[in-house]
């Protein structure tokens, strides 16, 4: 099973979707800059989508934090302790990950103004999102079986380790290769003057966002949706079409993600392209790399 399929599905979808994603990078190689003035039109929709439409990315970590500690909580009570830090550390990643990123958002949807404000403001937009994020790891929990212990574990721990990997590889990327983004480039007389191809590096030349073009952090976070059929694969009431439901609302979602990222000035189509792609395969490794080991004896004697 675990070498027929890459993410609870047949490896031809995950070729099919590479190679996509290798002809987008070829096409915006040679047109990015012509595509970006074509495209770019923000609006308010946009704005919004773009600020909170990765909320569903995050809302992932819990439920592998639950997978995981449903499987180990199947294993015995010795586990309890490690169950209940992994469970923790899923619901802090989920916070941390979205205030690190999204956070000032929120933030300033209740009023809060950096040296200006009081606290209350501060708290009440981390007290929200950890609200949020231990709700959707309460239904998680009340949704997910717990029949097969070492499947749920390698699931949480395919989802934990990789978004995590690479959201790091998505920042170091993004400090390597200091592209300006299309935003920072029509702020400019000659937006042509300083627009350079994604190859064109200048490592560490800024530290600021204007400068973080390549990859999209925004479609490295949206990738994650693409182990929805590995969730759907331990649901109480699974079924089997659930897979290549929840398979085709990731490749849906990432395109609309990825057109919001052109169309709102923030990304030229190689970094959309570039953090779908790296971020797919960092997935694709840690599940060949996870799953195997974690899962293939229930596996086997499924499958007899």
């Amino acid at each position: 099973m675990t070498d027929k399929k890459i993410l609870g599905m047949p490896r031809m979808c995950f070729f099919i979707v590479c190679a996509v994603l290798v002809i987008g990078i070829a096409v915006g190689s040679f047109g990015d800059l012509s595509i970006s003035e074509t495209l770019t039109n923000k609006t308010d929709i946009g704005d919004f989508f773009q600020h909170y439409g990765n909320l569903l990315s995050h809302f992932l970590y819990p439920v592998a934090g639950v997978c995981i500690f449903k499987g180990l909580r199947k294993k015995g009570k010795k586990y309890t302790i490690l169950a209940w830090g992994i469970l923790c550390f899923s619901l802090y990643w989920t916070v941390y990950s979205f205030l690190d990123t999204s956070g000032k958002y929120l933030r300033k949807a209740y009023g809060y103004i950096a040296a200006e404000s009081s606290v209350l403001p501060l708290i009440l937009a981390y007290l929200t999102w950890i609200a949020i994020a231990v709700a959707v790891a309460f239904i998680a929990y009340q949704i997910i079986d717990d029949e097969h212990s070492e499947l749920l574990i390698a699931i949480g721990a395919v989802i934990l380790i990789a978004g995590m990997f690479s959201e790091y590889v998505n920042e170091w990327l993004k400090l390597v290769g200091c592209r300006p983004r299309y935003r920072y480039l029509i702020t400019l007389d000659d937006p042509k003057s300083e627009y350079r191809n994604w190859w064109e590096m200048v490592p560490y030349l800024k530290d600021e966002s204007d400068f973080r073009s390549w990859p999209s952090g925004h479609m490295t976070k949206a990738t994650i949706m693409f182990t929805l059929p590995l969730i759907a694969s331990v649901l109480k009431n699974k079924k089997e079409w659930f897979k290549y439901a929840g398979y085709a609302f990731a490749v849906l979602w990432i395109i609309i993600m990825g057109y919001n990222r052109i169309h709102m000035n923030a990304h030229f189509l190689t970094d959309v392209c570039f953090g779908v792609l790296i971020t797919y395969c960092i997935y694709a490794l840690v599940y060949k790399l996870v799953f195997s080991p974690f899962a293939s004896a229930e596996v086997r004697s499924k499958d007899k």
